[in-house]
């Protein structure tokens, strides 16, 4: 199962867009067992298909990525990010200012998010809003659980979302998540685990109080 939506993936990715009929041919699928595939594929967002009218008859259907799923799959975008922080790291600071251009650029990227995410923190316990905080993260692939522990609350994510773009920035991409989280919380935030360095998971420690 899995193995087919894989081919299928592939196969959009290779020639952008293929109808029902160019899938069955290249999978050898009946079209009940294709038409499931695409199904599972398109209601998690990673395909899309169209109507294309014709002369005569019905219209027929083409599928492609979505643009979030060739994001994924593409090599060229990493590259890219770690290009474009090297860049800002290598400009000076801005006139009258002591901060560097890449540090202003990361509060700015924290800041977006903390936009972006809180009206989807509720609760009045700190427990709530952690709860709220990482499933509001979660999309982001910033956090992916929480557990409560003797000397707080930890955050964990276990895969990095752009590791190249970590290491490229030399800590301030990973510093802007950190920060994101402790605005949204409210309260400080320390990060204690780094994928970009080495370690299995990222991971934070909210110190405070149920």
């Amino acid at each position: 199962m899995k193995g087919t939506r894989s081919e299928i993936i592939e196969l959009l990715r290779r020639h952008g867009e293929l109808t029902v009929h160019s899938l069955m041919q290249h999978l050898e699928l009946a079209p009940a067992a294709l038409r499931r595939h695409l199904d599972i594929l398109a209601g998690e967002g990673t395909i899309e298909f169209r109507a294309v009218k014709q002369a005569t008859g019905r219209p027929h259907y083409v599928y492609s990525l979505t643009e979030a799923a060739r994001e994924r799959l593409s090599t060229g975008y990493p590259r890219l990010m770690e290009r474009l922080i090297e860049e800002a790291a290598a400009l000076p600071s801005r006139p009258g200012r002591r901060v560097p251009v890449i540090d202003t650029l990361f509060d700015g990227i924290s800041d977006r998010l903390v936009a972006d995410h809180r009206s989807q923190v509720r609760g009045t316990t700190m427990r709530d809003r952690v709860d709220s905080v990482t499933e509001a993260l979660r999309g982001e692939g910033i956090l992916e659980d929480w557990t409560k522990q003797a000397d707080g609350y930890h955050l964990y994510n276990g895969s990095c979302p752009y590791h190249r773009a970590a290491r490229a920035s030399s800590g301030r991409c990973c510093d802007s998540e950190r920060r994101a989280i402790a605005l949204l919380l409210d309260t400080d935030v320390e990060q204690v685990g780094r994928i970009a360095e080495g370690g299995p998971c990222c991971e934070y420690i909210v110190h405070a109080a149920p």
